[in-house]
């Protein structure tokens, strides 16, 4: 085992508490694999690798890629030496100008990128689904304040709110991702490499819009991934509030009717249509959120440099990532079938502000106005439905659709490369 005279000294005991789940490891594989095709690829430009054990890695590499098996051994870095090596001696070259830190680093800024990229597409999926119920299905229903009925709304003023939500959370996405796209390999162990190496050459391979440049702050474990589950937790609060809303107005004002393949049965009580969905979407919020607070409480007293610590936040950022993904799609998915009822009542008072304003109109003072209809409890009742509105979505469609484009294109590259 390449790495057995590290540890020489440790108990099997500690190997084992210390060693991450292999399905975390499993998920980085791919990832390793890139990274190590942009670093052999490096190394060969800067001398230390020839053009013939260059070829010799890059074929062991992309194999090893494609035949997608299950990390063995210590980590998913030492996995993929390990294979490579077994097929050729150039192997041994490979960790040249690197540590498992920077490794990590990198393979975890791909692996965020990549699952960011994908959330986002997701996201505009949901956004969607509300636009086209928001235009398709759209009726009377009341706005509420203080949980009461207040003033009159409408089912696509409703979806709409949410769609307008999520446009502002893909901004925050976005910002968060360019944070992320930043290439922290060359750090290695947190304080750089006194061999000639081309951090610049490795950006490019690797897709990342630009480098990292202080090797201390790139072993600064943990933030980045603060960072994303930061705002993916701003996601998952509106699909919080938005699956309080479902189950409310299904359930107690029955302006919606929940799709029966979205709901679920009484072990005991055979005429109940539970919203267990929406019941579990709001509560994997907390989720999300309680891993966000973990990875801060983990990282936040830490010193410069890098601590082991910061190994923990990885499984909060796979949970988090893997929570949001699958609440999205479900939701989207509820509410392309939601349908609306016709079994529901509207009380009169919610036309009083309205009413008010008529008689502003015909030259009366707002708070005689106010007043009088409060006093003379009558109304003046219109059908009128409002129509959906949010923000414009500008450019965020593209910019997602191009970057998943240069993503996809890099690891093209480097899998092909001859």
């Amino acid at each position: 085992m390449l790495w057995e005279n590290t540890d020489h000294s440790a108990s099997e005991a500690t190997l084992q508490y210390t060693m991450e789940p292999k399905e975390y490891e499993n998920r980085f594989l791919p990832y390793d694999v890139l990274t190590n095709l942009a670093h052999v690829t490096m190394l060969n430009r800067q001398g230390f690798v020839s053009d013939t054990e260059l070829s010799e890695l890059r074929a062991a590499l992309t194999d090893l890629y494609r035949e997608a098996e299950e990390v063995e051994g210590e980590d998913v870095h030492t996995f993929v030496e390990e294979r490579v090596t077994r097929r050729t001696e150039a192997g041994k070259k490979m960790h040249l100008a690197r540590s498992r830190n920077d490794q990590i680093f990198v393979d975890t800024r791909l692996f965020m990128k990549d699952a960011t990229i994908d959330i986002a597409d997701r996201i505009l999926g949901l956004i969607a689904a509300l636009d086209e119920f928001a235009a398709e299905k759209n009726m009377l229903i009341p706005g509420y304040t203080h949980q009461q009925q207040a003033m009159p709304s409408s089912t696509g003023l409703w979806a709409s709110s949410y769609a307008d939500a999520l446009v502002d959370d893909l901004r925050s996405l976005r910002a968060t991702y360019r944070i992320i796209d930043s290439n922290p390999l060359g750090a290695a162990a947190s304080y750089g490499t006194s061999l000639d190496i081309d951090r610049d050459l490795t950006t490019e391979l690797l897709g990342f819009a630009t480098k990292q440049y202080n090797p201390i702050y790139c072993s600064n474990r943990g933030k980045q991934e603060l960072q994303l589950l930061q705002t993916l937790d701003l996601v998952m609060l509106d699909i919080q509030k938005m699956a309080e809303d479902l189950i409310n107005f299904s359930e107690d004002q029955q302006f919606f009717q929940l799709p029966d393949e979205y709901c679920t049965g009484s072990s005991i009580m055979p005429q109940k249509r539970n919203p267990d969905i929406l019941e579990l979407a709001r509560a994997k919020a907390e989720e999300v959120s309680a891993g966000k607070e973990t990875i801060r409480r983990i990282i936040g007293k830490l010193p410069s440099g890098y601590n082991r610590d910061s190994q923990q936040t990885k499984k909060h950022l796979i949970e988090g990532i893997d929570t949001v993904r699958a609440t999205v799609d479900i939701l989207t998915a509820l509410i392309e079938a939601l349908e609306l009822s016709d079994d529901f009542t509207v009380d009169e008072g919610i036309f009083a502000a309205y009413t008010a304003n008529r008689k502003v109109k015909e030259g009366m003072p707002f708070r005689d106005a106010y007043h009088e209809v409060k006093s003379s409890e009558e109304y003046e009742v219109h059908d009128d439905v409002a129509d959906p509105v949010r923000q414009p979505i500008g450019d965020l469609p593209e910019f997602w659709a191009a970057e998943r484009e240069s993503f996809d294109e890099m690891s093209a590259r480097l899998l092909t490369a001859e």
